[in-house]
């Protein structure tokens, strides 16, 4: 579906919208993207840290299990999520199934659509550890979790599927007529 020539009367701006069809990624395809990227940030997160302080930490056990294991990878996550779909729509799961973060209006991704759907996003998706935000996506008529109803975001295939469900995302260009 295309619409042309678009002509507002007081500035004689003239926009085409075009609008692409994207099929969107279930729940299963997510499920594994993200394992693959608690993967990453797991062992990424473990050589970082041996990096900055090779000799450990001079605590209890219990709070270097807590540093180690929980706040660390936590705040290298968020970094590694907000970061890498802000720069290429894609996580390194993602890049491995085929599947990337696009707008909902078809825009570039902005920072504070990232940051709405990385950090608040998954912090609510993983409330008290339960991860029920990510399972909507099952649910949901248009496969959009928690995190993508925030940021106002879909997950789509790279690549051209022909079964599934799909979303039609418009793309504005617009110029000035003279």
């Amino acid at each position: 579906m295309d619409i042309d020539n678009i002509t507002n009367s007081s500035d004689q701006t003239v926009e085409s919208v075009n609008v692409v069809d994207l099929r969107v990624v279930g729940f299963w395809t997510r499920f594994w993207a993200f394992s693959i990227d608690l993967a990453v940030i797991a062992m990424s997160s473990q050589i970082f840290f041996r990096v900055i302080w090779p000799a450990g930490l001079e605590t209890t056990t219990i709070k270097s299990f807590v540093l180690i294991n929980a706040l660390f990878p936590g705040i290298w996550g968020s970094i590694y999520f907000v970061l890498l779909t802000m720069y290429f729509g894609q996580t390194l799961g993602k890049m491995i199934l085929g599947i990337k973060v696009v707008s909902k209006d078809g825009s570039p991704l902005s920072w504070s659509a990232v940051a709405m759907r990385e950090v608040a996003g998954r912090t609510l998706a993983q409330l008290l550890g339960t991860y029920l935000g990510y399972l909507i996506c099952a649910f949901h008529p248009r496969k959009q979790a928690l995190t993508d109803i925030i940021g106002d975001t879909y997950v789509v295939y790279t690549e051209d599927k022909k079964k599934g469900r799909w979303v039609q995302i418009p793309v504005v260009s617009s110029t000035n007529a003279e």
